[in-house]
């Protein structure tokens, strides 16, 4: 079970680092706005009307714990997926091929005691 938070605000935003030398990351031209534009994307829905609430993450826990055990998804998305969610479905049969060519396919099976 993989739980996988979309953004939320936290420190780590305020936290971001920001280039050391500004005329040596102007030479990178629109690349060197990139990191900044981020940001403020992030900042801008942060601040929304719909700003994300981190207590989403909280409340998914909650609601796969109280799921049946065997009727768990593999990984829950929670917030924005900014498409995560395609890259899963994706990805899942891939990762399922190589699991069962490691001969590890029964790992995948849930077993009741």
């Amino acid at each position: 079970m993989l739980v996988q938070p979309s953004a939320y605000p936290t420190n780590m935003y305020a936290a971001a680092q920001r280039p050391a030398a500004e005329e040596l990351a102007k030479m990178y031209g629109e690349v060197a706005e990139g990191p900044g534009k981020i940001l403020k994307t992030f900042v801008t829905l942060f601040q929304g009307e719909n700003a994300p609430n981190p207590q989403d993450v909280a409340t998914a826990i909650d609601q796969i714990v109280s799921t049946p055990a065997g009727s768990r998804p593999d990984r829950v998305v929670v917030g924005l997926p900014f498409g995560s969610d395609a890259v899963n479905n994706a990805v899942a049969p891939i990762q399922s091929g190589v699991v069962d060519s490691l001969g590890l396919g029964d790992l995948m099976k849930l077993k009741m005691y």
